[in-house]
């Protein structure tokens, strides 16, 4: 069984962002431009990313941070009742930069 994020308790106040809102919301800091523009944007950034990733496991996004793919060491776990051992895998991990923290911080922290 995958990983959930646990983000059930938000759905319930529908305090997550819909894509249509989020894809609104985008646009309005783009001075308004097209929501289907603003999604072909949004999505092309994905894709270039993504591959990327794929090529060179990592990318430096400018002013964020950079993602990279990290392999995973060899790692104990139970199944059921069974104690096994899971096998490296390969995992992605976001390094924010230090001024997008301090900003987040800043924002989230009301001030």
């Amino acid at each position: 069984m995958g990983w959930t994020p646990p983000t059930q308790h938000l759905r319930q106040d529908k305090k997550l962002l819909s894509d249509k809102a989020f894809y609104r919301k985008l646009s309005k800091e783009w001075n308004y431009l097209d929501e289907d523009a603003t999604m072909l944007f949004y999505i092309g950034l994905v894709k270039l990313i993504g591959e990327e990733l794929k090529d060179n496991k990592f990318v430096r996004l400018p002013h964020l941070g950079d993602m990279a793919m990290i392999t995973q060491k060899r790692r104990p776990a139970w199944v059921g009742r069974a104690h096994i051992m899971l096998e490296p895998t390969e995992i992605l991990k976001f390094y924010p930069k230090q001024r997008l923290r301090r900003y987040m911080r800043k924002v989230l922290n009301g001030n």
